[in-house]
């Protein structure tokens, strides 16, 4: 199933929330932040796919 772009976001503040909590080890952390980092990724990929319908749409 693919997440949407709002969805995504929730999880990366979780994602942000819980690096920064001072409770998370930093094993935990770096593998937070590797997904974080697929996170931003996924939503530079969806912006773009966006971005383009809206693109073709204003040529029509």
């Amino acid at each position: 199933m693919t997440k949407t772009y709002e969805e995504l976001i929730s999880e990366l503040k979780e994602i942000v929330r819980k690096i920064e909590d001072n409770e998370t080890g930093l094993d935990d952390s770096i593998a937070l932040y590797e997904r974080g980092a697929l996170i931003i990724s996924q939503c530079e990929k969806l912006l773009a796919s966006a971005e383009l319908k809206i693109s073709m749409l204003g040529r029509d």
